[in-house]
């Protein structure tokens, strides 16, 4: 495959992506925009496990991993109701499943590049 189709495979793949997670985000966070802020780091997210892939540092993954938790621990607001724990858990697990979907992007785009 050259490299032109590979590019174009890729962005493919992430426009599909940009809508399956516009589709599966909370009902709190969802809106009838696509927020480009989310789309440039998850596209960065990527573009750098990805990279490291290729450059031979599997243990990026880790790394990756540790900052992700590290940015998502918090004291939640809203736990202390009902309906805020419930929103809390969809957070977590929309969270938890881009999270997810962004490794195995990576590992993909890898496999494409090399």
């Amino acid at each position: 495959m050259n490299t032109v189709c590979k590019i174009l495979l890729m962005i493919t793949i992430e426009i599909f992506i940009t809508f399956i997670f516009w589709v599966i985000a909370p009902k709190n966070k969802k809106n009838n925009l696509i927020d480009i802020k989310s789309i440039l780091k998850g596209l960065l997210e990527r573009a750098f496990l990805t990279y490291s892939l290729i450059s031979g540092f599997p243990h990026s993954l880790t790394l990756f991993g540790a900052l992700k938790l590290g940015t998502r621990l918090k004291s939640p607001d809203n736990e202390k109701t009902e309906e805020g724990r419930k929103e809390e858990k969809e957070y977590n697990d929309y969270y938890l499943l881009g999270n997810f979907i962004s490794v195995t992007l990576s590992m993909m785009y890898y496999k494409i590049i090399v």
